[in-house]
């Protein structure tokens, strides 16, 4: 049944995934299988959604950012998602990005590319706040199409 189901999940959308669920709880199939597959499910979606988004990424006019700068533009999308934009002293407390000096360059080109914004803090005028631009909306804007299409596809 796995590898008949394999093949039915990826050419469309013949089942919906609460049919394949039912399916599932009727096939007697041990749950190490279920479970086995929900991995490969997610392995496979997952990995559409890297070849959407690399492939987008030269459509996207936006500049080549190095692993360590996309970290943490993520880590303050996060940040502002949550409703608490990430301080420039936060960001620099983020070891695994490099030290100090790193971080703050990765600041001023991440500012420079026009994905952040940077801004006193009113309460505090010694600590700067950093916050998504338009530009940096949009780039997530562009992540999310691309997870969305390999979620259609699945």
């Amino acid at each position: 049944m796995n590898e008949t189901h394999q093949t039915l999940h990826r050419s469309g959308a013949l089942l919906t995934n609460d049919e394949l669920d039912q399916l599932w709880a009727i096939s007697g199939a041990p749950l190490e299988e279920k479970t086995a597959h929900k991995k490969q499910s997610t392995h496979h979606l997952y990995m559409e959604f890297l070849q959407l988004s690399s492939a987008g990424s030269s459509n996207r006019n936006l500049p080549n950012l190095k692993p360590n700068e996309q970290h943490l533009l993520e880590q303050i999308a996060v940040h502002c998602d949550l409703g608490n934009p990430m301080s420039v002293s936060q960001a620099c407390l983020m070891r695994h990005f490099g030290c100090v000096s790193t971080v703050h360059h990765q600041i001023q080109k991440l500012s420079a590319a026009g994905l952040i914004l940077l801004s006193v803090d009113q309460k505090d005028r010694h600590k700067k706040c950093i916050s998504l631009s338009s530009n940096g909306l949009r780039y997530f804007e562009q992540i999310e199409d691309c997870l969305d299409a390999a979620l259609m596809h699945q």
